[in-house]
Parts: C-alpha cells; structure tokens; sequence
C-alpha cells in the first residue's frame, strides 16, 4: 500500500531553481527599490485591496437583496459616514488639545530638565553667566539709552494656507481610497478569475492558484476583520477606563489607541508610554501613573495573549521574530503605513511560500510550528 502523500499540494506556479544567481539578487534589489521609490502609490493601492478583501463578506450579504454595485455603495458609504461622524464627535477635543500642546511640550522639557541632574547644573551655570552679563552691560551703557523691542512677524494666512492645503491633499487621498475600494468591491470575483486564468493551461496549475488565492483572501479577510473590532475593542476600553479614571482627553486616548493596536509591538508600547507622560503631566504622582500604565498594559494584554489567539486562529500562523523584522522593514520602506501594513504583506508571502514548492524554505523559515 502506498503511503499518504503530504496534503500540501505539490504542484507549482512556477519552476524555480534552487540555487541562487546573481541575476536573481539583482532583480531582488530592484523590485525593494521600486517598492521604495513607488511608496506613494503601491501603500495606498495595497490598503484598498485589503479593505476590499475585508469587506467583500459584507457586500456580499446586501447583493442578496440588491446588485453588487449598490451593495458595495452603501458599505463604503457606510463607512465614510461613520468616520466622518466620529471625526466630527471628537474635532473639540482635537482644537482644545492642539491649542495646549507648546504648553504640553514646554511642560515636558522642563519636567525633563529639571529630573535631570546634569541639565539642571548646567542651567544654574547659563543662568549666573546670563546675570553676570546683564550686570556688566548695565554697568556700561549710557543712561538715555531706549529699549527696543524686536517683535517677529507672523504671516498667519500664510500658515492658514499652509493647514488647508495640507488637510485638502489628506482628504483627497482618502476619497481616491473610498472610489478603489468601492471599485473593487464591485467588480466582485473578476480579478481572481483573472489571474486563474493567468496561472497556466495545466490544470494543476489553475487548482492550485484557486486554493491559494481562496487561502489568502480568507486569511487576510479574517485579519483585516479581527484588527478592526479589536481596534475597536482596545479604543472604547482605554475610553471608559481613563474617563473614570480622571485622564484629561480619554476620547482621544481612546481613538489613539484603537489604531496604534494595528501596529504589533511597537503600537501598544507607544501608547503606554505617551499615557504614562501624560498621567505624569496632569496628575504629578508615580502611583498615578503606574496606575495608567497598569490600566494600558492591562487592555492590550487581554486583546493580545487572550483574544487574538481564538479569533485568528490559523490564519496568524508566522512566527514572533518575523513579524517583529516585517515591522521594522516595511516601517523602513513605507513608514506608517508599512508599519500597519507588514503583518497582512507577511501572511501574502507566507501563503505563496505553502503552495510554492521552490519556496518551501520561505515557509519554513516564517512557519510557528517546530521542526
């Protein structure tokens, strides 16, 4: 009797051969410096392709009643009110904290300076030299002598134009965001019959692009879906705790760590860090701020170790150590949307990797399971 094969399927997309030429390692560097020089247009492009991959469930329960093209209006519509009403509840908070912020950040330096020993000689030595120097001057100068004040001109229109033009370019990228993703949505399962048809004329070819196109939607869908209502999960938690707590602006903490959550390791961490300044700021007591901290740690933990394991599942199945480098360099190439971006761009990979025999290595190398 034959024994059972591995369930991963063996054929492939493409032959590749084993050993690595330069050729390969010069085409390499060239697509991260496409991918680099390209920031612009490929992070927004990939953000609606996800967007879409996450949604399409949704679209795909109002096309039971409706064509898919109204289906796919009313969520993006949908979801465009609901963000513009809660950029709308919380615009209050945003201009009263815009306006103490230099105070907020002058209040910090000092904190700083003065907790620091060696700032704060150093300051006592500029402060005798600066009084030293306004004696002698006074000593010297003539008595008729006028004051006069230098007073810096401030060209607010200028600055004005400045924030519209920049808020205007924000607000157009994200209504090309909204149309990609509406389009996407429309045009339903025509790209993945598409790209089937690109795979070969072998079957096995087509069989297996299916399973791996099928894979990483619903891998990524489910990703795209659990980083939304965890996100939303963390916002409300950290809103009602800070509020009880007595925290000046818990809303925007709130909405602050909601979408840093989307950001493995490094998003919780700034977090805590910016709650526990700010704790320091408005309260000026370390059992305060311990208890921010605590509060903060608490939160991302319970959505961290307890939920994300049950909801994700299988479709988290990369190990620590590359997520944690996928953040570093795709923070590297796109900034903070690479940062967002390089847990679903690792899972892509990962996919590929399992139906690719040539790059059973790859998958290997990024599977959590032991050897």
């Amino acid at each position: 009797m034959a024994e059972p094969s591995d369930s991963k399927p063996a054929a492939v997309l493409a032959q590749v051969p084993t050993q690595i030429t330069a050729p390969q390692v010069i085409a390499f560097v060239l697509v991260l410096a496409a991918c680099k020089f390209a920031s612009g247009i490929l992070a927004p492009l990939l953000v609606a392709v996800l967007l879409a991959v996450a949604l399409a469930p949704l679209v795909a329960v109002f096309e039971r009643v409706l064509p898919r093209w109204v289906a796919a209006a009313i969520v993006v519509l949908g979801i465009a009110v609901g963000c513009g009403f809660a950029v709308w509840a919380l615009s209050d908070d945003v201009a009263r904290f815009s306006k103490q912020l230099p105070n907020l950040v002058r209040e910090v330096r000092t904190t700083i300076q003065s907790a620091s020993p060696r700032q704060s000689v150093l300051h006592q030595l500029q402060q005798a030299v600066n009084e030293l120097e306004e004696s002698t001057t006074t000593a010297t100068k003539p008595t008729d002598a006028t004051p006069v004040t230098i007073v810096e001109n401030t060209d607010v229109q200028k600055q004005v134009l400045s924030y519209a033009q920049t808020a205007a370019g924000y607000l157009g990228a994200i209504i090309l965001l909204m149309f990609l993703v509406y389009f996407l949505l429309a045009a339903g399962d025509l790209f993945k019959k598409k790209f089937v048809k690109l795979s070969g004329e072998r079957l096995s070819q087509k069989k297996v692009t299916v399973q791996m196109l099928d894979q990483m939607m619903a891998q990524i869908g489910q990703f795209v879906f659990y980083q939304f209502w965890s996100g939303l999960l963390v916002g409300v938690l950290t809103w009602i705790s800070f509020a009880w707590i007595g925290v000046h602006y818990a809303g925007l903490w709130g909405v602050a760590a909601g979408a840093m959550n989307c950001i493995p390791y490094f998003g919780p961490t700034i977090i805590m860090v910016a709650t526990a300044a700010a704790a320091m700021l408005q309260f000026h007591s370390l059992s305060m701020v311990g208890l921010v901290s605590m509060v903060s740690i608490a939160i991302t933990s319970l959505e961290g170790f307890i939920l994300a394991p049950i909801a994700l599942g299988k479709a988290a199945s990369v190990n620590s150590v590359s997520i944690f480098v996928a953040v570093m360099f795709w923070g590297w190439m796109w900034g903070a949307l690479g940062l967002v971006l390089a847990v679903p761009v690792l899972m892509i990979v990962k996919t590929v990797a399992d139906h690719v025999e040539s790059l059973s290595g790859l998958s290997e190398l990024l599977s959590d399971k032991a050897p």
